[in-house]
């Protein structure tokens, strides 16, 4: 279980944020990711079914972390997004980027059963009006900050390890937008020692909002495999859809990330 744990700690993805272990000291982890999203519809105030639109984003999206010591791992996040929208309202076309830096300190092992852990999480972040989470709401950029409480375990499923990581946090964004909740769940399963399947669901939930917001919430699973191709390299593919929201897009898309560790 220990050497799950290490793998957990060298191989686990940050599509929503890092993972609730820490980076070992003296050592780096880059994720570089292309993520491809379309819509056509949205879903309206209450779930409801909203208007037709068409929403399209290139994303190209590098994470990196590194161990300071043993409690401490330094994070920072750089965006590119590419974006067409085109509904009833109007036409647009842009690129706008993101810049997001944080930190995350070890609270303690073995917290609720053996080799698990418990983390805390600090970020600040600055954002161009289509890198925040709801895409739907692209009105205006800002900045943000943001604490995010996380736990991660590893577990069997007969002869094969897995691990459950889970994150609930609250993140600050710069008026108009609204505060926002976020609860981000992930499960994996090494079918082999090279081959790995993930499950993750993300969900944001919006404080009271203020024009040109409204109150929204938004919903994604994503399921992807990743492959180990080396100890320090490895490839992520995988897809992700919205089943539920309100006042957010029913997003689908493609994932392709390549995680590099030394």
């Amino acid at each position: 279980m220990r050497l799950l744990v290490l793998v957990v700690l060298l191989f686990l993805p940050g599509p929503a944020s890092a993972a609730a272990w820490m980076q070992k000291q003296g050592t780096w982890q880059v994720i570089t990711s292309a993520i491809f999203t379309d819509a056509r519809h949205s879903f309206g105030d209450g779930g409801r079914a909203g208007s037709s639109t068409l929403f399209q984003r290139g994303l190209l999206q590098t994470d990196t972390q590194y161990g300071l010591d043993d409690r401490l791992t330094l994070f920072l996040r750089t965006e590119t997004a590419n974006v067409h929208v085109h509904d009833i309202s109007a036409r647009i076309g842009t690129v706008s980027s993101a810049f997001e830096g944080g930190v995350r300190y070890h609270l303690g092992d073995d917290v609720l059963t053996g080799y698990d852990v418990a983390s805390v999480e600090v970020m600040g972040r600055t954002a161009g009006a289509f890198n925040f989470s709801v895409s739907a709401n692209d009105q205006a950029g800002g900045e943000a900050g943001g604490v995010r409480l996380l736990y991660g375990a590893p577990f069997r499923v007969g002869e094969r390890d897995g691990f459950l990581n889970a994150e609930l946090g609250w993140r600050w964004q710069s008026r108009p937008r609204p505060d926002e909740t976020v609860l981000d769940l992930t499960a994996g399963v090494w079918l082999n020692p090279v081959t790995m399947v993930m499950l993750q669901n993300f969900n944001v939930i919006s404080g009271d909002a203020m024009q040109p917001y409204v109150r929204y919430r938004s919903h994604k699973l994503q399921a992807s495999c990743v492959w180990r191709w080396s100890k320090r390299l490895s490839l992520q593919a995988g897809g992700y859809f919205s089943p539920a929201g309100a006042n957010a897009l029913q997003e689908s898309g493609l994932i392709l990330s390549l995680w590099t560790n030394f």
